[in-house]
């Protein structure tokens, strides 16, 4: 059992707070002043990765994310070691994959003065993520890496951004004054409405050439079964964006992948499950979709309903 009386620095908070709320990969490249940092993760039951190069790294822990449902984290060094991941945050935000990055920074007392690499790098780092801050004192550690396992989860899945000037990771403090959070739940499941249901059901009975097409967003809701089970229920023909390849295999009966511009061209009702109507379908309109198709829409993201396309049924779920 921990002595709340024992002195730890922030490196050791952050490493503990990172595990406790699920965290198991970092890839990094490390340097000042994140070397004892890196040191305090693998200590802390972390599996670290080393890296060549910061935008790799950041592309690797938003795939493990991607994979896990779990933010891993990339680890840089102040300036330039973050600048080198913006490209992979931006990825990460577009593409709706969780991934939290740490980015060390100078001393406090150092900025204004030329401090080494100093850089605005919360302020610059809002534009690519969820949530981006610097936690104000050692004690607030765990709470902010809370807020941002949760925020790149919860939602539509991003990147979050956590900065760590030199003097708060080399500052210590009694255990016993650390507020610490519990661990964040998994996100909460929306139900779906009831009536809205019964509507795409009407919608489907009444449709001629019925299409479903499965998106990002079903795969990483891990909803192969039910998707699986729905196709060989119905019968319904079934086409997969390059992201959501694999929820029914190409292979299926019900698959149309070999004829998809037709599929598309020829539905009369579309049922988009996880999927969004951007470059990669066309935006849902003429000439590759009809102009007159009812579009069934299921979606996580309140924001993505009726995108594009106004949809006869919007379901968030």
């Amino acid at each position: 059992m921990s002595d709340s009386n024992e002195e730890i620095d922030g490196n050791q908070i952050l490493a503990e707070s990172l595990k406790s709320q699920g965290v198991e990969y970092v890839f990094g490249i490390v340097g000042i002043p994140v070397i004892e940092l890196s040191i305090a993760m693998q200590q802390a039951g972390l599996q670290y990765v080393g890296m060549r190069n910061e935008q790799a790294a950041c592309y690797a822990a938003q795939a493990i994310g991607y994979l896990t449902s779990k933010p891993a984290v990339c680890l840089v060094v102040s300036g330039p070691g973050l600048l080198h991941v913006y490209g992979g945050m931006a990825n990460a935000k577009v593409n709706c994959w969780p991934l939290l990055v740490i980015g060390g920074s100078c001393p406090e007392d150092h900025e204004g003065l030329g401090g080494f690499q100093e850089c605005r790098q919360v302020e610059l780092s809002q534009p690519y993520c969820k949530y981006s801050a610097r936690p104000p004192t050692v004690q607030l550690i765990p709470q902010h890496v809370e807020q941002a396992v949760r925020a790149s989860t919860y939602g539509r899945p991003g990147a979050c951004y956590l900065d760590f000037p030199a003097n708060l990771l080399t500052a210590r403090i009694e255990r016993g004054s650390i507020s610490n959070p519990l661990p964040c739940p998994p996100p909460p499941v929306l139900w779906p409405a009831p009536p809205l249901i019964k509507q795409a059901v009407a919608a489907i009975k009444k449709s001629a050439r019925p299409l479903v097409i499965v998106g990002k967003g079903a795969a990483y809701a891990r909803s192969e079964a039910a998707i699986r089970r729905l196709v060989e229920n119905t019968r319904l023909p079934v086409l997969a964006t390059p992201m959501g390849k694999g929820v029914v295999s190409d292979s299926s009966p019900h698959s149309v992948a070999s004829a998809r511009t037709l599929a598309l061209q020829r539905a009369d009702t579309v049922i988009l499950l996880g999927a969004r109507l951007n470059w990669m379908l066309h935006f849902g309109r003429p000439p590759r979709f009809d102009r007159d198709v009812f579009v069934i829409q299921v979606d996580l993201c309140a924001e993505e309903l009726h995108n594009s396309v106004t949809a006869g049924v919007a379901i968030q779920a």
